[in-house]
């Protein structure tokens, strides 16, 4: 075991939950590397009440990890481990240090004592200071293939449908697959894009579509998000000639061509900087649809 670990990867994808399992590990009784979650040292680090596990976060009300929390961490390390073992330092979201709070670690990290452990996570590696990361074994999870998150999700009692379509559209990642399905706004969002974005088969219809658009300003990055992921899908279930991809998909969709899907999908790019550079909302969504309209018209003859 390297004495430092950075994991870095996507939201979701399992950073922490492995970090803390590395970590429960090192203390664990049972000494093969595996928390087996029964002993004391499991129960007590699962209850983080371990007296060598260490865990720098930000002060209530605070969103970066200050030097000041840094330098506690150090204080207790210049003492003997109180089991008399090895001690583990774990720090989520490690992009949340300040740049001071970095430096200090950079300094722990390269006058570490034998038997102590560092676990760092953080969605961005280049958030981390390069002198941190070149003294850190570092780790990049990948996404989770769609199959495997299905699978996940089932074993959690979601219904086979709703599993399948939240593991097309997560992005690989199981932890934004949970925060999907119990968040209603998204399902409504997506019901949104679905009326109005995909429904568009020809110039006439962008008329109604955009009455519906017309107060989503304030949404309007979520549900070009939404788009995206949808054209995304599709486009995926074409190049994989998975079918079933495309099966909730409306009619006029199942004949697109996969050039005119990635036209769509630079028109959802320019849309995104013309809302950044604070074009009105509805001539934004209604060009979006226009171009959508245009190249779905081609699917249609």
């Amino acid at each position: 075991m390297a004495h430092a670990t950075l994991l870095t990867g996507e939201s979701g994808v399992g950073k922490k939950t492995l970090a803390h399992l590395l970590a429960q590990g090192l203390l664990c009784e049972r000494e093969d590397g595996r928390p087996c979650g029964q002993c004391r040292a499991c129960r007590r680090y699962a209850a983080r009440t371990h007296p060598d596990a260490i865990f720098p976060a930000p002060a209530p009300r605070e969103k970066s990890i200050k030097v000041e929390t840094l330098r506690d961490m150090i204080d207790a390390l210049s003492r003997h481990a109180m089991e008399g073992g090895v001690r583990v330092i774990v720090i989520e979201n490690a992009e949340r240090m300040t740049p001071q709070a970095q430096n200090c670690l950079l300094k722990t990290l390269e006058e570490a004592a034998g038997g102590t452990y560092f676990f760092l996570t953080a969605d961005i590696e280049t958030a981390i200071l390069p002198t941190i990361r070149s003294r850190c074994r570092c780790v990049r999870m990948q996404p989770w293939p769609p199959e495997r998150i299905e699978r996940a999700l089932i074993g959690r009692g979601l219904p086979s449908g709703r599993a399948r379509t939240l593991s097309r559209y997560c992005e690989g990642s199981l932890g934004r697959a949970i925060a999907m399905h119990g968040d209603e706004s998204y399902w409504s969002a997506r019901e949104l894009v679905r009326k109005t974005f995909l429904s568009v088969r020809k110039i006439s219809d962008i008329a109604e579509a955009s009455q519906l658009l017309k107060d989503q300003r304030d949404n309007g990055d979520r549900l070009l998000d939404i788009l995206e992921q949808e054209i995304r899908a599709l486009l995926h279930g074409k190049a994989t000639r998975e079918a079933d991809e495309a099966d909730d998909f409306p009619p006029h969709f199942q004949a697109a061509d996969p050039k005119d899907l990635r036209k769509i999908l630079e028109s959802i790019l320019i849309a995104r900087r013309q809302k950044a550079a604070n074009v009105g909302w509805a001539a934004l969504a209604e060009g979006l649809m226009q171009t959508i309209s245009e190249e779905t018209s081609k699917w249609q003859l």
